[in-house]
């Protein structure tokens, strides 16, 4: 069976959705940043600013089809820090725990995807 179609639909969604992110968070970076200090992150602005590039770089390099199993194990990592430093389900309790478990789980299965795509033959 032949995959390419599939896996071009994927690229391509997962470079759009990478730059999209990323613009929306350089947007809205002094709400990131208060987060990312509300978890005692040091320069939380320059993070959320850089996270923000970072994203958007990934996604264009996805989108033009540079350096795709680099790329996408350079998405996978940002996702582990980025879950990591955002989603501290072991800090809380209750639902609020519940709901950042329950991220941290999507995001898992986001990272396996990436994977996926890094070891598909572009």
């Amino acid at each position: 069976m032949d995959l390419t179609n599939a896996a071009f639909a994927g690229r391509i969604l997962v470079g759009a959705l990478f730059v999209v992110i990323g613009v929306r968070l350089v947007i809205g970076r002094r709400a990131v940043a208060m987060l990312l200090g509300s978890k005692k992150l040091p320069q939380p602005l320059a993070i959320a600013i850089a996270g923000g590039c970072v994203e958007i770089v990934l996604g264009l390099a996805a989108l033009a089809g540079l350096a795709l199993p680099a790329v996408f194990v350079a998405m996978a990592l940002f996702v582990i820090a980025a879950t990591a430093m955002v989603h501290d389900f072991w800090n809380k309790k209750g639902m609020a725990r519940t709901l950042d478990v329950n991220v941290v789980l999507s995001h898992g299965l986001i990272v396996g995807g990436l994977i996926v795509m890094a070891a598909y033959p572009w």
